[in-house]
C-alpha cells in the first residue's frame, strides 16, 4: 500500500479500530462505528453507524477530516438540511 494511502486520518481511525478489536479478540463488532474513507485515507462525506437489524444507522456529513458539517439532517439518505441534495 503507497504510503499516502495511510496517512489520511480516516485511514488512521480505522486502523486504530480495527487494532483495539483485534486485542479484544472481538468476534462481533455491532457498534463500533468504523469509518467510510475514501482512497487516499481521508473521511467520505457521508458516515453512517452500523446498522441494528432491519433498521438502517443514523448518517452525517462531514468534511475530508471527518468533521461534522453543518447544516445536515441525520437520516439514512444523508441530506442537507433545507437543500434536498445529498452531502
Amino acid at each position: 500500500m503507497p504510503g499516502g494511502e495511510r496517512s489520511g486520518p480516516c485511514r488512521r481511525e480505522m486502523e486504530s479500530i480495527l487494532k483495539a478489536l483485534k486485542v479484544r479478540d472481538t468476534i462481533n463488532p455491532h457498534g463500533f462505528p468504523i469509518p467510510n474513507c475514501d482512497r487516499k485515507g481521508f473521511y467520505k462525506k457521508k458516515q453512517c453507524q452500523p446498522s441494528k437489524g432491519r433498521k438502517r444507522g443514523f448518517c452525517w456529513c462531514v468534511d475530508k477530516y471527518g468533521h461534522p458539517l453543518p447544516g445536515y439532517k441525520g437520516e439514512a439518505r444523508c441530506m442537507v438540511a433545507g437543500s434536498g441534495m445529498p452531502c
